[in-house]
């Protein structure tokens, strides 16, 4: 979602993988990744055998099933969210989040996947559903402009376990600074078996992000999300299956974006909300789609036209 603290892709060496300790830099760019940047037939279809979940890398392509796919292929998902801000005790409604991604599997090992994302994020008016141009911030009564966010495309990373630092800097010509400005990023993610019921597998991953200015060795930002993946377990066990359908449900917290405008005033936001897969963009909620043509209609066009474009 929006929200995220946005990492670069220059990626440093990668140590010896542990079920909890995966990763404490980056992936390597060489050695462990395909050549081909595509999948292996093994890892695409599990070896011939059923996923089996206690195993690091067999966890890791249930999650891939669930959020993406074990193919080539672009696919997407969208996220239907409420947004609050609190300070000091105090909530207050913000506004309705409509976010999707669109994607494509970039490159691959065993313990790990890149993928090369879009993300376009509208923010609505809770009473209305127009989409907000501007906003009375509570707490700080000021009144500002509500932007569009679109970020990528660009590499995000999978892992069971994944502890990465990476500088990042807003891309020129976009409204990148208006959500972070240029800082070294530190995020950490992680995916375990949450549950299974009534014979539904569920996932859990975690993200959690801090970015820290140029100038400074103290966090200015956070980011923190979970969000819990549902599926049937038969499905995502399948080795003949390369994705299943599955939904969503999403919470996070982030401290305040720059576009805000709120100082020194203490607090942060706070979103949930919930979504699921998409297999055709009429999949997508047709709100999104109208938003979506109104503000960023190439994406509504082709979107794996602009992935296919993407050079890390």
């Amino acid at each position: 979602m929006d929200t995220r603290l946005p990492v670069s892709v220059n990626v440093p060496s990668e140590p010896a993988a542990t079920r909890r300790g995966f990763c404490k830099t980056a992936i390597s760019s060489a050695g462990l990744l395909l050549a081909s940047g595509g999948l292996s037939p093994a890892f695409a279809q599990g070896g011939g055998e059923a996923l089996d979940l206690q195993r690091d890398p067999d966890l890791l392509r249930a999650c891939v099933k669930m959020r993406a796919s074990l193919g080539p292929e672009m696919t997407m998902g969208w996220l239907q969210a409420k947004r609050f801000a609190f300070s000091e005790g105090r909530v207050e409604r913000l506004h309705d989040v409509h976010a999707a991604t669109f994607s494509k599997l970039h490159q691959v090992s065993e313990n790990q996947f890149e993928f090369v994302v879009i993300e376009v994020s509208f923010y609505t008016d809770p009473g209305t559903g127009t989409l907000q141009k501007t906003i009375r911030m509570p707490f700080s009564g000021e009144q500002v402009e509500v932007p569009v966010h679109r970020f990528g495309p660009t590499l995000i990373r999978l892992a069971v376990s994944l502890d990465e630092t990476e500088h990042y800097a807003p891309v020129p010509g976009t409204n990148q600074a208006e959500f972070a400005v240029a800082g070294s990023v530190s995020m950490t993610k992680s995916i375990e078996k949450n549950n299974v019921i009534n014979g539904n597998l569920f996932l859990q991953h975690e993200e959690y992000g801090r970015r820290y200015p140029e100038d400074s060795d103290r966090p200015s930002m956070f980011y923190r999300e979970s969000t819990i993946w549902s599926a049937p377990m038969k499905e995502v066990l399948d080795p003949t299956r390369k994705t299943v359908d599955s939904e969503v449900f999403y919470s996070a917290m982030t401290s305040w974006r720059p576009w805000m405008k709120m100082g020194d005033i203490p607090g942060n936001t706070f979103s949930n909300g919930y979504g699921r897969r998409a297999f055709a963009m009429a999949d997508l909620p047709e709100v999104y789609r109208s938003l979506l043509e109104q503000t960023n209609p190439d994406v509504l066009k082709d979107p794996e036209a602009i992935l296919d474009g993407f050079t890390a």
